[in-house]
């Protein structure tokens, strides 16, 4: 009888109660969570036709502002540092503030990097004059010859006491977590790194889907490079022969710049547990241009979807032009539609995008949503030469957003991310040139699709708000 009851065990009926009772207590959970509906009939659809794959990727993947991360993660709260905030007249530089988020800052210096050659030249010449702090935040730092030469600068410094940190999320270079020999010579000289959310010494505490894509390098407290650009050979090389993915990066030099830092000092005292050092500069010593500059983070660790909302504001308020450059494009029906409506008010859109990205489902994914954009009449011009991994928004002349987030549901809900709100007119001048070089290596239009193909997009499409 006892042999006969463990049989019983495992019979079909005993599966397809245990089964059923799973699906029930997951979507019940499911249900309790702040999820946009879109995102819970996906995961919904998801758990009941894959139960136990969906099961799975429900408990690796869910969820966006968890507690029990976020009771290890301190709130970002930026300050108006040394009371440089200025009134630039802007409704969207007014909800980021309402938000929780700081003012814009006046007297910034900013500076756009032309490609991945410019991008490493003034990199090397920052981490060469270093002279007190660098601190590194990035989602990839490569194994390769660009990084060997970044690793050879660092160690120099460590070694003459310029207090060096370096950040590197665990899941974006999870080969070099796993083998991080590459940075033991740095670690020697008295530098340090450490892995944001480590797969390895705290996998319980880890979560695939909120994955650190903030990227910045501040260096000496005042001056940092950002944007979309990770520390590899694939963004940055010496010379023109190198075939790199197109980025956009920029330099910051100012009160915005500290504000950087002071991201940086989040996260790393947050997942690092160790403090870092504290100085303060002279009001004199940080007005060195004329640049206008809001520092927006988003990610679990800010309170509200600042990011997400503001872009919604201007998407609605603007009058002449919206401009998107993104590699990935997967926004929520909030975005497409608020793009739709703007389209129909007689507002030039664009949307650039990569001919291929890296990821071959999420261009799938894509397809759909530009498809949708492009009936409604909206441009859509794909990059032929290379990657494109850029990132910006550009709204008539009232803002220009540079920074690490691509414009889909996974940057503004779920991965820690930064962007810079510019509203200089010269800047996002120059920012508008900036793109409309791309235009020239762009092709424009989606190519018909058959009704298979059709189907395929849809269906990943359903899935892009799942996680």
């Amino acid at each position: 009888m006892h042999a006969e009851s463990l049989i019983a065990l495992f019979t079909p009926p005993f599966f397809t109660i245990i089964t059923t009772l799973l699906i029930f207590v997951v979507i019940g959970h499911l249900l309790t969570q702040r999820k946009k509906p879109t995102s819970t009939i996906a995961w919904a659809f998801t758990i009941i036709a894959i139960p136990y794959i969906g099961i799975f990727f429900y408990i690796l993947f869910h969820g966006r502002k968890i507690k029990k991360i976020m009771k290890n993660l301190k709130a970002i709260r930026l300050h108006n540092n040394y009371n440089v905030k200025v009134d630039c007249n802007s409704e969207i530089e007014k909800l980021l503030h309402k938000n929780g988020l700081a003012n814009a800052t006046s007297g910034n210096a900013f500076y756009i990097c032309k490609d991945g050659v410019d991008s490493f030249s003034h990199l090397l010449q920052m981490l060469q004059e270093a002279q007190e702090s660098i601190y590194i935040l990035t989602y990839i730092f490569g194994q390769d010859a660009v990084t060997r030469k970044i690793i050879e600068i660092l160690t120099a410094k460590a070694a003459a006491g310029v207090e060096v940190k370096l950040l590197i999320d665990a899941f974006g270079s999870q080969s070099l977590e796993f083998r991080p020999g590459f940075l033991k010579s740095l670690e020697a000289a008295g530098g340090e790194y450490h892995f944001f959310m480590s797969l390895i010494k705290e996998p319980m505490n880890s979560k695939l889907n909120l994955r650190n894509h903030r990227k910045m390098i501040v260096v000496d407290h005042d001056k940092v490079m950002s944007g979309g650009i990770n520390i590899s050979a694939s963004y940055l090389a010496l010379d023109h022969n190198a075939r790199l993915w197109r980025d956009l990066s920029f330099i910051l030099q100012g009160a915005a710049a500290i504000q950087y830092e002071e991201i940086f000092r989040y996260d790393w005292e947050s997942d690092a547990k160790t403090k870092l050092r504290h100085y303060k500069r002279k009001k004199e010593e940080i007005s060195v241009g004329e640049s206008i500059v809001q520092v927006v983070p988003s990610g679990p660790d800010v309170d509200r979807d600042a990011l997400y909302e503001a872009l919604l504001l201007a998407i609605y308020e603007a009058k002449e032009r919206i401009w998107v450059v993104s590699p990935y494009f997967a926004p929520d029906s909030s975005l497409v539609d608020a793009l739709i409506v703007a389209k129909h008010r007689g507002v030039e859109i664009k949307i650039i995008s990569p001919l291929s990205s890296d990821h071959f489902f999420v261009d799938i994914a894509r397809s759909a949503f530009l498809r949708d954009l492009a009936n409604e009449g909206i441009e859509i011009l794909f990059f032929k030469n290379q990657m494109l991994h850029a990132k910006a928004f550009l709204v008539d002349e009232k803002c220009a957003v540079l920074g690490s987030s691509n414009f889909d549901s996974r940057s503004f809900f779920y991965n820690f991310e930064v962007v810079s709100f510019i509203y200089s007119k010269e800047d996002i001048l120059a920012v508008k040139r900036w793109v409309e070089l791309l235009f020239s290596e762009c092709e424009s239009g989606m190519k018909k699709a058959s009704k298979i193909r059709l189907g395929i997009e849809n269906f990943f499409k359903m899935f892009a708000p799942a996680v």
